[in-house]
């Protein structure tokens, strides 16, 4: 565990629910009501670094708060979102966004993303290799 992490020091009342590997709260500064945060226990940094284990429980924890959402509320469906690497926010590990979606509101209206450049073909070569 790091001290510096927030998500290795959440406190216990904070959490909806757990699972061996993951914990699941409310986002803190939600993008919409209901946003929801699937945080690994372990502090892990990279998706790559989850044991196939922590793979399936995940995406059965994935599976189960999507259907609770889309089964429950007037919703489009769920937007998932994973931070991993050094994408993430100082102070975290790895976790996972849901997102409620509706429709009309507007999701990805207001991204300003700079693009960059990709070799496209090494990227396809090296999928079809695996």
């Amino acid at each position: 565990m790091m001290n510096s992490c927030i998500f290795c020091n959440i406190p216990s009342e904070n959490k909806l629910m757990e699972t061996q590997n993951f914990y699941v709260l409310f986002d803190i500064n939600p993008v919409q009501e209901g946003h929801l945060l699937i945080i690994s226990k372990a502090h892990i940094m990279n998706v790559v670094n989850l044991d196939e284990t922590m793979l399936l429980e995940l995406g059965k924890l994935e599976q189960s708060l999507v259907t609770i959402i889309e089964a429950n509320f007037d919703v489009l469906g769920v937007t998932l979102e994973r931070n991993n690497g050094r994408t993430m926010m100082a102070g975290t590990h790895f976790h996972e966004h849901l997102i409620p979606r509706y429709p009309g509101d507007k999701f990805f209206d207001n991204q300003e993303i700079v693009k960059f450049e990709l070799d496209t073909d090494r990227l396809k070569a090296l999928i079809i290799e695996n």
